[in-house]
């Protein structure tokens, strides 16, 4: 306020966990302006452009952000603010409406064409009782969490739900180097409420003999999200650390405000033939139905109907008037399907599925068996339509831990990889690349870009950073 701040004026918040952060979030709410957070390690350019995209005047930064002199010189007015500080407490504020916009959510790489969800006062208000119902989750319930405050789940469910509830929460710095830390506050402060990606969890069986001294038996819900589940995490990951029907999957995206559909509590997870988890029942007061292009499949694109739906994206008319259909329905841009039950199944991406000689195949099949063989680190792959008869084929790019001559083993991990493929889902990938650490893209909270990732193959940039160890041509 005392900045000058409008009603529903934007100001980007580039902070990391931690106090300053809920500081400066809901001091911009409360002051009746629309908080807009960004990944706190954003250069000065993304900030500039996200920025502009929203008209915002005002950024908030850490004290010793090295983006403070650049975008002073470009006519942003930067905010700091300390950690630890007296701040004296305003005793007037303006009127706040539950239709206000409380804050921007950009979706993942939305620079060239922006995307900010509109997410009002009620639609966080309508989700979080939705999610509340829906997980079962009390009072009594202590979260423990490093997901970043910047994105969605961590900032409305795993702080702002405990907020609302007066429940405890224990929040950690965003980074999974210290997997030890994540464990260590589960078992020292009885968490009972954690959630990741299933990524996260891979990462913790890959450590597992360095976890297995912390007892985290005191957890209800480790929730899986935020991409796409895999049975073999759930299992690998109970029976890793002696629990029983604490992991659930579970299913959200920006424009619902979050949360969509969860397995209940304490239930053993369904798993169709082919693998995929069920990410469960819609919350309540969430409608989903499959609209399809084929009626002969039982799978299509996953339309949402919510109260929590946002109203669109802030200053982008044709992405708004795209996301919604008729009938109140948002478009999610998932494939997926019910089943006779009326449990949810994610398949893929509408805009990633790989169409090999006219079947569907889901990336995220290949990948997860790709990602079991000793030796990868992570893997992506990408359906890619070279004009010939043969039509889109699958390109596997699988992230290795580098060694000194790659062309001693390289050639037999591509035949194991390639053996794997065909003997599960009984075709050969096109192409298998094998190649350096950190080279496939991701989103801020882990989800594979595959369409950058196609884009920086085909136009040479993987080949001309030397990214790609094997093979040569």
């Amino acid at each position: 306020m005392e900045r000058g701040i409008a009603h529903e004026e934007r100001v980007v918040i580039a902070l990391p966990n931690g106090a300053a952060f809920l500081f400066a979030f809901y001091g911009v709410q409360r002051a009746g302006g629309i908080a807009v957070p960004l990944f706190p390690d954003s250069g000065a350019d993304r900030i500039e452009s996200i920025a502009k995209s929203c008209e915002a005047r005002f950024v908030v930064l850490p004290e010793d952000s090295p983006n403070i002199h650049e975008l002073n010189s470009k006519g942003f007015s930067c905010i700091t603010i300390p950690e630890t500080e007296h701040v004296e407490i305003k005793t007037e504020f303006p009127e706040v409406k539950p239709e206000d916009i409380a804050f921007l959510q950009y979706t993942s790489g939305s620079t060239g064409n922006p995307k900010g969800v509109m997410l009002t006062h009620a639609n966080l208000l309508t989700n979080m009782h939705q999610m509340i119902a829906g997980m079962q989750i009390t009072e009594q319930d202590i979260f423990v969490s490093w997901l970043p405050v910047y994105h969605d789940m961590g900032l409305i469910l795993m702080t702002m739900v405990p907020f609302y509830l007066a429940a405890d929460v224990y929040l950690l710095p965003a980074d999974l180097r210290s997997l030890r830390d994540w464990f260590k506050t589960i078992r020292d402060s009885r968490g009972t409420f954690t959630a990741a990606p299933d990524f996260a969890y891979r990462l913790c069986l890959r450590h597992v003999d360095a976890l297995r001294e912390f007892d985290i038996n005191s957890l209800r819900v480790a929730l899986n999200a935020a991409e796409p589940v895999r049975a073999a995490t759930i299992t690998g990951f109970e029976s890793a650390f002696e629990l029983n029907h604490v992991m659930v999957a579970g299913y959200g995206l920006a424009e619902a405000t979050v949360g969509v559909s969860m397995w209940t509590p304490q239930t053993p997870a369904r798993v169709d033939v082919n693998g995929l988890v069920s990410v469960g029942h819609p919350f309540p007061e969430v409608e989903v139905k499959i609209l399809k292009e084929d009626p002969s499949s039982e799978i299509g694109e996953i339309l949402i109907k919510s109260t929590a739906n946002s109203k669109g994206y802030f200053n982008n008319p044709v992405e708004t008037a795209a996301l919604f259909e008729k009938d109140g329905y948002i478009h999610s841009g998932d494939l997926g399907y019910l089943d006779e039950d009326g449990y949810l199944f994610i398949v893929g991406r509408k805009k990633n599925i790989i169409k090999h000689a006219g079947e569907t195949i889901a990336p995220q099949e290949i990948e997860e068996t790709i990602d079991a063989i000793q030796g990868v680190r992570y893997s992506a792959v990408v359906g890619i339509d070279r004009g010939r008869v043969e039509g889109e084929q699958a390109y596997v790019f699988a992230e290795v831990r580098e060694k000194l001559d790659v062309s001693e083993w390289g050639y037999e991990l591509t035949l194991e990889i390639v053996q794997r493929i065909h003997d599960r889902l009984g075709f050969r990938p096109a192409r298998v690349y094998l190649v350096k650490p950190r080279t496939i893209p991701k989103t801020h909270n882990g989800k594979i870009q595959h369409v950058q990732l196609k884009n920086l193959y085909l136009n040479g940039t993987l080949r001309e950073q030397g990214m790609i160890l094997y093979p040569e041509f």
